[in-house]
């Protein structure tokens, strides 16, 4: 089930290597391992994507592809999970890694004093950027260490199942064989 429900998601190689403007890194992106689903390469694309989706950087899709390729990890998950933080989930996010700085570094935390905008944020940069930043480090491993862990024991689980489905298939084919045979 991880395989299929991960190969549904995930975009053709072929397509995406044979995309124009990415003839000048399609000898990277080429690589099939990079494109296999198996539980080492999904589970650490998705590691990746959501380390990378907490650190405010630009080009973070970029930097999760060439992470990657680095990583031997599935590109295309770990491109997907760094849009964790978009525009709708950035604010909530920011928030909590506010709260969470503050609360390991000891922070005061100041209510704002004037209208909530952007503007107001930049001008209060200086007073939360040490809170901010432990905040958002936090997250990252968090959630790059939650993602991979859930990854992985989800897909053991369904392999145990898979793997006890088929026993049991076995036995039922075995005893109606049996049957069988007594018959004649």
């Amino acid at each position: 089930m991880p395989r299929k429900f991960f190969r549904r998601l995930t975009p053709n190689r072929q397509r995406i290597v044979n995309q124009p403007f990415l003839r000048p890194v399609a000898q990277f992106l080429g690589d099939p391992n990079l494109w296999h689903l198996n539980r080492r390469s999904v589970s650490g694309g998705v590691a990746l994507g959501l380390f990378l989706a907490f650190i405010p950087l630009p080009g973070q899709m970029l930097i999760a592809a060439v992470g990657a390729i680095a990583m031997r990890v599935n590109i295309a998950l770990a491109v997907a999970m760094v849009w964790a933080t978009n525009p709708i989930t950035i604010p909530p996010l920011l928030w909590l890694a506010y709260q969470i700085g503050a609360m390991l570094t000891g922070a005061e935390l100041a209510p704002p004093t004037g209208e909530m905008s952007v503007g107001y944020a930049m001008s209060q940069l200086p007073a939360i950027w040490l809170p901010l930043g432990v905040g958002l480090l936090t997250l990252s491993f968090i959630s790059s260490l939650l993602g991979f862990t859930v990854i992985r024991v989800v897909w053991r689980i369904n392999i145990s199942i898979h793997k006890r489905r088929r026993r049991a298939q076995r036995f039922l084919r075995m005893r109606q064989s049996q049957r069988d045979s007594r018959k004649h």
